[in-house]
């Protein structure tokens, strides 16, 4: 009698992971940004400055502007190594 042998299995085909979503990149630098900028306002406030709410609102404001562009710059340096297109085209190129 022959030996019985296993079915093989076919291997699954791999499953291409979804490119992260760039609006949820910006939005974590903004809120990131936020939270630093209330802790930076408490420090100042321990510290003796006494700012107030404009003081706290503009802190806050401000280094959530820059958490938005540090992470919209290392958004755009990621997708770039992935091989997404990062800029726009303005023009188009003629294909001869």
């Amino acid at each position: 009698m022959a030996p019985t042998q296993k079915p093989r299995k076919t291997a699954a085909p791999p499953v291409a992971a979804k490119p992260p979503n760039r609006v949820a990149i910006i939005l974590t630098g903004i809120v990131l940004g936020a939270v630093w900028g209330t802790v930076m306002w408490g420090i100042f406030e321990l510290a003796g400055q006494d700012s107030g709410l404009r003081g706290w609102a503009y802190l806050t404001i401000t280094i959530a502007m820059l958490g938005a562009g540090v992470a919209a710059f290392f958004g755009a340096v990621g997708a770039s190594r992935r091989g997404e297109r990062v800029t726009p085209r303005l023009f188009g190129r003629r294909r001869r």
